[in-house]
C-alpha cells in the first residue's frame, strides 16, 4: 500500500516480495499494474483488469471494444442472475486483449481468465479457440471475444 497504486492485499504481498528481492538480491523485478485484477464484492460483483476504454483511447487514439449483456450467457439465465455487462477492450492494431471489465454474478471468479489473457497478450481468436464448459458463466468471456467477429445476437449456444 505504500506504493500508492492499487490497495489490494494480494498485490501488497507481491510488492513486498519484489521490493525485498530488489533490495537484497539486485533482482530488478517490476510489476505490470495493467495485469493486476481487482474486484468489488457487491451484488452483482464488479471486477476489472487492464485498460479501460478511456485509457485505450488516450494511449492508442482508437478503441476496439465490445460489451456483452450477462443476460446472453445461458448459465446466467439458468441461475436467474442476468444483471450485468462484460466489456472487452482490444488493442486496435494487434488484436491483443488489453482489458476486461465486468459487472456480473461471480465476476471476482470470472476475472482470472481475463487476467491471463491480458498478461500473456492473448487475442480474441485465442479466447474463441478455447473450449469453454457449457453451461458456465465463464462463457461470457468467450461471448465478449466472439462479439468482435460475429453478431452474437443471432448465435445459438455453443457456437465456435
Amino acid at each position: 500500500d505504500v506504493v500508492g497504486k492499487m490497495f489490494l492485499e494480494t498485490l501488497a504481498a507481491k510488492e513486498g516480495r519484489i521490493a525485498t528481492a530488489n533490495a537484497f538480491e539486485n533482482a530488478e523485478q517490476t510489476i505490470d499494474y495493467d495485469t493486476i485484477p481487482s474486484a468489488v464484492f457487491t451484488n452483482p460483483q464488479v471486477a476489472t483488469v487492464g485498460l479501460t476504454e478511456e485509457e485505450e483511447m488516450r494511449r492508442f487514439g482508437a478503441c476496439a471494444c465490445r460489451t456483452v449483456e450477462v443476460a446472453r450467457i445461458p448459465k446466467a439465465k439458468a441461475i436467474k442472475e442476468m444483471r450485468g455487462l462484460i466489456k472487452m477492450v482490444v488493442h486496435p492494431e494487434n488484436g491483443k486483449i488489453v482489458g476486461v471489465h465486468m459487472v456480473a454474478p461471480h465476476a471476482a471468479d470470472l476475472i482470472h481468465e481475463a487476467t491471463l489473457a491480458v498478461k500473456f497478450g492473448l487475442t480474441v481468436e485465442d479466447i474463441i479457440d478455447t473450449v469453454h464448459v457449457f453451461p458456465t458463466l465463464s462463457e461470457g468471456i468467450k461471448l465478449a471475444a466472439q462479439a468482435f467477429t460475429r453478431d452474437i445476437r443471432v448465435m445459438s449456444c455453443c457456437i465456435e
